[in-house]
């Protein structure tokens, strides 16, 4: 494979055009808001829909600034948040419409993807892998405002599939780790709609999870459910008495994953 070739199919591009994306799409959405609209509670508890774009527009800026580690994390996420409260919805989204202006010049010759970086939370990690995890918030914000104003899209936009890649290597520590299947177990999870996924974890004698290309026989549980539901869950959005699953096999070990599914704090 050429070199030029390599760089246009390694992650950090994909990274970069879906965040364009996801930030063109909020700013699209915002525009077409009403007052009511920027003040609607979302899924993120305590946050309105104008808090969420407060969030995004701090998050950019950020990025834009080189990321450079916070103090605290939750004080540095609040203080964004609250200071963006005395600001109309229109001064927001001209930030926002800024910052991803900026954002997108950087982006257009990304940094080495392999370059040291530190999340918000103070975990070491790769430039190209910091840029996943802003899409990935991004699109979940998005995904909230959206639901919080009756405006439903983007599921299968290139930030969905952004975060279906960095959900699913997780599963097999949320199966063996979190939900305590038993060595030998195997969970088989199929997602349906937007973004389709049909993946098989298996817990080995140690009690370690893998994803499995197949399972002989039948699971020890089958969960199906949709990828709003299975993104929304993973999100920590909602209860899972409100997400519709069909569950076949150990029930008991199946709610167990489905209870532990959430990766954000």
């Amino acid at each position: 494979m050429g070199g030029r070739h390599a760089e246009l199919v390694h992650p950090v591009n994909r990274y970069a055009a879906a965040l364009r994306e996801t930030l063109h799409a909020l700013i699209e959405l915002g525009t077409e808001l009403s007052d009511a609209d920027w003040h609607r509670p979302t899924e993120c508890p305590l946050w309105t829909v104008g808090d969420v774009y407060g969030h995004v527009t701090a998050g950019e800026q950020w990025m834009a600034s080189g990321h450079p580690p916070p103090a605290g994390f939750q004080e540095w996420i609040d203080a964004d948040v609250h200071r963006r409260r005395g600001q109309s919805r229109a001064e927001v989204l001209h930030e926002l419409t800024e910052v991803a202006r900026l954002r997108g010049r950087q982006l257009a010759d990304p940094p080495d993807p392999a370059g040291p970086a530190t999340y918000p939370w103070g975990e070491p990690t790769t430039v190209a892998d910091l840029l996943g995890t802003r899409v990935f918030d991004c699109w979940v914000h998005e995904q909230d405002v959206r639901r919080a104003v009756g405006r439903p899209g983007g599921l299968d936009a290139p930030g969905g599939y952004v975060a279906r890649d960095i959900l699913v290597p997780l599963l097999p520590r949320i199966v063996a780790r979190r939900a305590k299947a038993p060595a030998g177990a195997t969970v088989r999870l199929t997602v349906t709609d937007q973004i389709g996924m049909d993946l098989v974890v298996a817990v080995d004698d140690s009690g370690r999870g893998r994803l499995a290309p197949t399972v002989a026989g039948h699971p020890t549980a089958h969960i199906t459910l949709a990828w709003e539901s299975y993104a929304r869950l993973s999100a920590g959005r909602g209860q899972r008495a409100e997400h519709h699953a069909v569950v076949t096999g150990d029930r008991e070990l199946a709610e167990r994953v489905l209870a532990h599914l959430a990766i954000t704090p």
